[in-house]
């Protein structure tokens, strides 16, 4: 089946690893990013070996013409997968509105407008798949800062929504939980906490599958996703998190 699939945040992470998953002849990967042109065109040249087409897309989701320049470079898409995240980490005692609205924009407003414009094109269609990546943060309450849990929450939220409106015109709505997931990303925040003094939940610890877990634990999830035989599933929060126990 040819697809055209649009990756949100796909220059390292866990939006490197779907779409090179996702990558195979018949596929038309749109690689989006923000600033970081280079890194992006490595994950497309190995997406290209892999036999599928493959275009970069550089836009900032925090700005919402940006966004709605995106989805008209994009085109119609089968897939559209929201993966972008502002990765906020600031605790309520330091957090100003401005970071709230940052991280609200990033988070559930481009994934929103993302699903607005692309899965109309779906509906009209009969046919498309949205996957929002969420996390596991929404029922710990942490590690994260509370803009990026709330976010996340909101974003379940739309997700189920977008379900309802959507299904009955042939488009799936899924949100896919990955769990401690090892990346750039999350290096990156633990040494911002630990630079500030603030300690981390040891998501580990809690997994039933005693490992951390790497971004390509993911794929196979999404390949059923964003296939023809996932049509019955939809509105619902797959937890690929290795088994989280929460205490």
């Amino acid at each position: 089946m040819d697809q055209r699939i649009l990756v949100t945040g796909a220059r390292r992470g866990i939006g490197a690893a779907l779409a090179i998953g996702l990558a195979r002849p018949g596929v038309t990967l749109l690689l989006h990013h923000f600033g970081a042109a280079e890194q992006t065109e490595g994950v497309a040249r190995l997406c290209r070996v892999l036999g599928a087409q493959t275009r970069t897309l550089d836009a900032d989701l925090g700005d919402p013409a940006a966004v709605g320049e995106l989805a008209g470079e994009a085109g119609a898409v089968d897939v559209l997968i929201n993966n972008a995240a502002r990765a906020s980490n600031v605790p309520i005692d330091q957090l100003s509105i401005d970071e709230w609205l940052a991280t609200f924009a990033v988070n559930v407003t481009a994934s929103m407008l993302l699903a607005q414009t692309l899965g109309a094109g779906m509906a009209g269609r009969g046919w498309g798949r949205i996957i929002n990546v969420v996390s596991p943060t929404v029922l710990l309450g942490g590690p994260s800062g509370p803009a990026y849990v709330s976010s996340k929450a909101a974003l379940i939220g739309l997700t189920r929504s977008l379900a309802r409106a959507l299904g009955p015109r042939g488009v799936t709505v899924n949100a896919l939980s990955p769990g401690a997931i090892r990346t750039e990303g999350e290096d990156e925040l633990e040494e911002s906490d630990r630079a500030a003094g603030r300690g981390r939940t040891d998501l580990v610890a809690t997994q039933a599958v005693p490992r951390e877990l790497i971004p390509e634990d993911l794929v196979a999830t999404v390949r059923l996703l964003a296939s023809d035989g996932s049509g019955a599933l939809t509105g619902q929060v797959l937890e690929v998190g290795g088994g989280l126990v929460f205490r």
